[in-house]
């Protein structure tokens, strides 16, 4: 209920600036303005809803052009030049700019919580392509040692049936598994090549371990032994998912590794005969097509060569530095952003006040007289020396506000405002006539009352 009555409160502050500027005759206006354009900003920051807003601005112009039909202290002219200066510039302005304000903070806040859940969504998917990656090398190579233990064993024993159907449900569960995966997977995310601690020879170790043959030809520097080298977390994933697909569909092959890295870009080569026909494309396999993705996204390449008893992988990677893991620093890039963000509207502000005060200025020139230089003149004088004390032009026709009953009986006259300044916006004229050049009265002209 408080932040209601808070909101009914700005919306009085908003209509009463855009009522009292207009109707402002003279400098009034200059204290007027800054307190309007700080009650209009909060207007718009804080009130909820634009029409609100535009019904207290429109109320409060209405009002003002109610008050100016019943009264004659404020020109036509007076109004219509607050009404496009004030109102705009301290009223419309500054409460638009409160309404860009509160919808940037609401845009930033949603756009915080939209970062929050991408960003769950993201570790989500990176733990299943990790679990995807190492329990699917973990159950090709426990699919291998059992194959092993097949050869190993009498086809006629019940032990040899124990590993044939350990073997089978080893190959089911990793089709479980790409299966798993596939629900998790987010196809518009790019694999996670977060540097691992794992070099390239201890992988190799491993699954010879398990019972891979495994032919191993580096030249240059293991990538993946160095900590940090996000060239070698790249190789390391695509040697561990190729490894997984020839325990799988060449198990008891010779698997050929090679790896220049003396170049740039590296080539990491796995190759393997197989039985028979080549792997099948999974339509929902997600390993060597998301490290084709996130080979590209880094200038890399990765190809994949099938025939039906040689099957190869070849990866293409530049050179990167050690990744720091460290995130950019909050605001770094917003600075300039933020500072724009003020600069722009203070800018385009300034620019229609100084147009502003240079069209006042030219319209003082041409019709303003003043008072010092009016009590200067006397009846009797030339054309001549009138002009020494008065340069404007002024005008053929007083303001519509002007009382003018006592016209002069003859002779040709001229009005000018009466104003001590630019900024003096008051209604008073001054009128001179003039019969064959010379000045027969000069006479002070108020509005009507």
């Amino acid at each position: 209920m408080a932040i209601q009555w808070k909101q009914v409160l700005l919306l009085i502050v908003l209509a009463l600036s855009a009522y009292l500027l207009p109707l402002s005759t003279s400098g009034a206006w200059l204290f007027l303005a800054p307190l309007a354009a700080v009650g209009s900003f909060f207007a718009g920051r804080r009130v909820d809803s634009v029409v609100h807003g535009i019904i207290a601005l429109a109320a409060g112009a209405l009002a003002a052009g109610i008050t100016l039909i019943f009264s004659t202290d404020v020109s036509v002219l007076t109004f219509a030049l607050n009404l496009s200066t004030g109102v705009v510039l301290f009223v419309l302005l500054p409460w638009w700019a409160g309404r860009a304000r509160r919808n940037a903070l609401s845009f930033r806040a949603q756009e915080r919580h939209h970062a929050v859940i991408q960003a769950g969504l993201r570790e989500r998917a990176r733990i299943a392509e990790a679990m995807h990656d190492q329990l699917g090398h973990d159950m090709a190579l426990l699919a291998l040692s059992t194959g092993g233990l097949q050869m190993a064993l009498d086809r006629e024993s019940e032990a040899y049936q124990f590993a044939v159907r350990i073997r089978a449900q080893a190959d089911q569960a990793v089709e479980h598994l790409h299966e798993i995966i596939e629900v998790l997977h987010d196809p518009n995310q790019n694999a996670s090549l977060s540097p691992q601690e794992h070099s390239l020879e201890r992988l190799i170790a491993q699954a010879r371990s398990r019972g891979m043959q495994i032919n191993y030809q580096v030249t240059g520097s293991d990538p993946a032994a160095q900590p940090g080298s996000l060239t070698g977390a790249v190789l390391h994933q695509v040697l561990q998912e190729a490894l997984t697909n020839a325990a799988k569909y060449a198990p008891h092959h010779l698997v050929d590794v090679e790896l220049d890295s003396s170049a740039d870009p590296m080539t990491l080569r796995i190759s393997n005969p197989l039985d028979g026909s080549p792997p099948p494309a999974r339509s929902g396999a997600t390993g060597l097509r998301t490290l084709r993705a996130a080979l590209a996204l880094h200038g890399g390449s990765l190809r994949v060569n099938r025939s039906d008893d040689f099957f190869e992988v070849v990866a293409t990677i530049g050179r990167f530095q050690p990744d720091s893991g460290l995130p950019p620093e909050p605001g770094s890039g917003k600075a300039s952003s933020r500072w724009l963000l003020v600069l722009v509207p203070v800018l385009a502000v300034a620019a229609m006040v100084l147009g502003l005060y240079f069209l006042q200025l030219a319209t003082f020139r041409a019709t303003a007289l003043s008072p010092a230089d009016f009590q200067q003149l006397a009846t009797g004088m030339t054309r001549e020396e009138v002009a020494e004390h008065v340069q404007a032009k002024g005008l053929d026709q007083p303001l519509p506000v002007i009382d003018e009953s006592r016209l002069p009986a003859s002779g040709q006259c001229r009005y000018y405002a009466a104003r001590t300044g630019v900024l003096d916006l008051g209604s008073e004229m001054f009128r001179l006539c003039f019969s064959d050049d010379v000045l027969i009265s000069a006479d002070h002209l108020y509005p009507a009352s």
